[in-house]
This record gives C-alpha cells, sequence and structure tokens, in this order.
C-alpha cells in the first residue's frame, strides 16, 4: 500500500505575519503556501516543519494518513476558552485513549482531537476536510461546547464502565442540542467516530437548544461607547474580518448545559448499554421481518413458475441454439429456478425427469453440462 500523509493549516481570524510566512515557506519547498493557508500531500518523505510554531501563526490544522491516524487542531487567542470550561471535557483516566487533549503554545491555546486506527484505513483523503471542521472553532469561540463533549464522548467505550469501583467518576456537563449537531460537528464524528447509542442516549439527556439568535442592532446597543471605539480602531488598522467575526459571535446565546448534573459515567453507561440492546433487537426483528417478505415473495414468483413450467423448459431451446456462454448462464439459471420451483410443489421426481432428458439432448454441449452440475 502506497504511503499518504496530508498537511493542512489554515489562518481564520487574519492572514499570517511576515514571520509566519517566512517560517511556513521553509517547511516545504513543494507545499502550497499563502497567508491564509499551508498545505501539501506526502507520498514519500515527510513533512519537517513544526506543527507547533505553525499553530503560532494559524489557527487550525487537519492531519490524515492511510495508516489510521487523523488529527485536528485547533488554536485559540490566550484567554477564549477557559480552563474551567475545557477541563471537564479532557480525560485523565487509566483507560483513555485521549483523543481530545490542549496544548498551551505560547500565549495560545490549542485544542486537539486525535485517532489512530488500528490497521488504518484504505481510501484516505484529506483535501477539503478543514473547511468543513474549522466551523467548530467558531462555535466554540461563541460558546458551543458540543464538539468538546463530542471528543469526550469519541473515547467512551460503555463496556469498560461496568466496574463497580469506577462508580464514583462523574461524567462532564451534557450541552444542549445534541440532537441537530451543526455541520462541522457532524463532519467531525465522522473523523472521530463517536458509538451510536452512547450519541442517541446523550441526545436524549441532552436540552433542546431552542435559543433564537439576537439581532445584530440588539448586540449592538449592548456594547459601550469605549467597546464601540475600539472596533472601530480595529477596522481602520485592518482588522475588520476580525471585528466582524467578534460581532457576529454577539449574536448566538449561550449553548446551555444541563444545570446540577451529575450523572456518573457508570450510570450512562448502563443506559447505553441498554440502548444498544433494544437497538439491536429492533433491527433483529425488523431483518426477520424482511426476510419473512424476502420468503414469500420468492414463494409467490416459484408459483408462477410452477404455473408455466413447461413453457419454460420450451423456452431453454432457442437460448441453447445460440452456443454463447451468456446464453448458457442464462439457461442455468432458468434451470435452477425450475427446480425450486418443482422442489416447493413437492415433486422433485418431474424435474429429474425433465433434467434427464434435457442432458440427453444436450450431451455434447459440455460447457452447459457443467453450469448444470454446479447447481
Amino acid at each position: 500500500m502506497s504511503e499518504y500523509q496530508f498537511y493542512e493549516f489554515a489562518a481564520i481570524d487574519g492572514p499570517i505575519s511576515d514571520e509566519g510566512l517566512r517560517y511556513a515557506r521553509s517547511c516545504s519547498s513543494r507545499a502550497n503556501v499563502s497567508r491564509v493557508r499551508w498545505q501539501n500531500t506526502y507520498s514519500f518523505g515527510d513533512f519537517h516543519g513544526s506543527v507547533d510554531t505553525l499553530l503560532k501563526y494559524y489557527d487550525a490544522h487537519f492531519y490524515i494518513a492511510n495508516w489510521g491516524t487523523v488529527r485536528l487542531g485547533l488554536a485559540f487567542p490566550s484567554g477564549v476558552l477557559s480552563g474551567k470550561t475545557l477541563q471537564p471535557y479532557l480525560r485523565g483516566g487509566e483507560h483513555h485513549e485521549q483523543i481530545l487533549t490542549l496544548k498551551e503554545i505560547g500565549e495560545r491555546c490549542i485544542v486537539w482531537w486525535e485517532r489512530h486506527e488500528e490497521g488504518g484505513w484504505g481510501g484516505t483523503e484529506g483535501d477539503g476536510l478543514i473547511d468543513q471542521l474549522i466551523g467548530v472553532r467558531e462555535e466554540l469561540m461563541r460558546g458551543d461546547i458540543r464538539s468538546l463533549f463530542l471528543g469526550w464522548l469519541s473515547d467512551f467505550d460503555p463496556d469498560e464502565w461496568q466496574d463497580p469501583k469506577d462508580g464514583a467518576i462523574l461524567m462532564p456537563p451534557i450541552p444542549a442540542g445534541l440532537n441537530q449537531l451543526s455541520p462541522a460537528q457532524a463532519t467531525l464524528i465522522k473523523q472521530f467516530p463517536v458509538d451510536p447509542d452512547a450519541l442517541a442516549v446523550a441526545a436524549e439527556l441532552s436540552p433542546a437548544n431552542t435559543l433564537a439568535r439576537i439581532p445584530m442592532a440588539v448586540a449592538l446597543e449592548r456594547l459601550s461607547v469605549l467597546e464601540m471605539r475600539a472596533l472601530l480602531g480595529r477596522v481602520a488598522e485592518g482588522g475588520g474580518p476580525g471585528v466582524m467575526a467578534e460581532l457576529n459571535r454577539l449574536t448566538f446565546p449561550r449553548v446551555q448545559t444541563s444545570v446540577g448534573q451529575t450523572r456518573k459515567c457508570i450510570d450512562f453507561a448502563a443506559k447505553v448499554i441498554e440502548a444498544r440492546s433494544i437497538r439491536q433487537k429492533k433491527e433483529a426483528q425488523a431483518a426477520a421481518a424482511e426476510q419473512r417478505r424476502k420468503e414469500e415473495l420468492r414463494q409467490q414468483h416459484l408459483t408462477s413458475v410452477m404455473r408455466c413450467a413447461d413453457t419454460v423448459w420450451s423456452g431453454l431451446a432457442p437460448l441453447m441454439e445460440q452456443k454463447v456462454s451468456s446464453a448458457y448462464d442464462q439457461a442455468a439459471n432458468q434451470i435452477q429456478e425450475l427446480r425450486d420451483a418443482y422442489s416447493q410443489a413437492g415433486d422433485s421426481a418431474g424435474f429429474n425427469q425433465k433434467i434427464s432428458e434435457f442432458r440427453k439432448r444436450y450431451s455434447n454441449r459440455p460447457a452447459m453440462l457443467r453450469r448444470i452440475e454446479k447447481l
């Protein structure tokens, strides 16, 4: 299997500095590099720069390799995400992969999602995924922490939470709106999969997110004169896109978490296991019903074949006269249906007589006779 590694960095808050651009260009002579994007695919060799250093300048990083590693790193200015918000979703226990982690680089906070799929993936393609995922950063900056919970949930294996000694460990707050994920969050769980039953249970426990966006005029009225002057000064200095992003953020109400939640991981796991059992039972019942439906249709079809069996036997002659493989295949399929139709009608002896006559008639067609022997 050929090697595939895909690296991409994106600037979201604004173009990177001259210093950042010089460093970005020094990382590779073949990469597509600009003030807003760094992208390269490796079939041989490897990336020789520093991901941490590039994330001092760019705001997002996505990496995927065909041996099963995928990473998403989102960089935030210091103070935008509080440790109090992040910590409940960061693993620290003994049986976790720690898909979601936090790292401080200079004055920036980097939130990482990382997964290693044992055995790797077949087809792997990273181009365009960062554009589908960077919405997670904006959501986090306006207080929507669903992606943090999804990162925690991606680590959660309910079968590992059945030991009573873990009974005191609490799960993090369940945010509102898990029953309707954003497009970016839906892409996130494709790259960092979660147990579907665990997500379904969490969605049931998650409050509905029914708060409407605040009109921009109302959001602006809440700003003080000093805040407005500061924003206008930043626009005058070329920071218009960043200011617009901040103002847009003010129109989104804060996504709430379950108030006073003290749910234990072991209890949540029990609910997930119960939900899985119910789902599997329903799926088994649906599969059995579908199988019965197919069998009934098959029986009806074979009954119709039996009604016109003589016509079907007669229709084999034109196929045999063609003396081509495709016609022989078609004849063999019809003989198989005749066999099943006779068997269903309880007249296997009648079929044996007919097929014996057929063999004698076409004893000089070994290719056809071999097909019959395989039925």
